[in-house]
């Protein structure tokens, strides 16, 4: 899914960030597929990610519960999470590969890592995607540590000037860093958006 490409938390923490999602293919294997993919979800929240959802209902930060999900998943729902530590991602993409439920799973972030992790659970990847970046008139977009947070949620789903005021008041003492992370996971429904990097990415911008 390419909207999980254009993530730029690179530029802001050295931090591992990695975005995954599963899905059916829609007339092709979508049939029976919500039973599949609860597996799938429980699979991956056993691997303790540090968000996790459903892109049809919600996720952990937008006030859903993991069982609140998993009752509303069906054949069309997407599972989509967040990890900031290969170590949890390599368990969770083990944990797919050997339940082999013939459901497509999508990763993103620093392809030598993710090829790396893929060497070490033995799959082989069928496509990539890569992100050439930005083009057109920079100077119009949002300053690049607010992108960085804003990049995490691929739906443009998180406004840069939400993220300007979220960290006015972190600023003013009116909220932490952890809540004001929070704050803005909850406006990313799908589960991508990684709360722990934002928190660390709030802490480094200069008050």
């Amino acid at each position: 899914m390419t909207h999980t490409l254009h993530r730029r938390t690179d530029m802001i923490t050295d931090r591992e960030d990695f975005a995954m999602l599963s899905m059916a293919a829609q007339g092709f294997n979508d049939k029976g597929a919500g039973e599949k993919l609860k597996k799938i979800y429980r699979m991956v929240a056993d691997s303790n990610p540090d968000n996790l959802g459903d892109d049809t209902f919600g996720c952990r930060y937008s006030g859903q519960t993991d069982e609140e999900i998993l009752d509303h998943m069906g054949d069309k729902s997407y599972v989509c999470a967040a990890f900031s530590d290969r170590s949890r991602l390599r368990e969770a993409l083990k944990k797919i590969k050997e339940a082999d439920l013939g459901i497509s799973v999508v990763v993103s972030g620093n392809y030598k890592v993710v090829f790396e992790i893929l060497k070490e659970v033995g799959i082989q990847p069928h496509t990539v995607n890569m992100s050439l970046g930005f083009f057109g008139e920079k100077d119009l977009v949002a300053r690049e540590e607010v992108l960085a947070i804003a990049s995490m949620c691929g739906h443009g789903m998180i406004p840069p000037r939400r993220i300007e005021n979220i960290l006015e008041r972190v600023k003013a003492g009116k909220l932490t860093p952890e809540e004001g992370s929070k704050r803005v996971a909850s406006t990313c429904t799908c589960g991508i958006f990684n709360p722990i990097l934002a928190e660390e990415m709030i802490q480094k911008i200069p008050k």
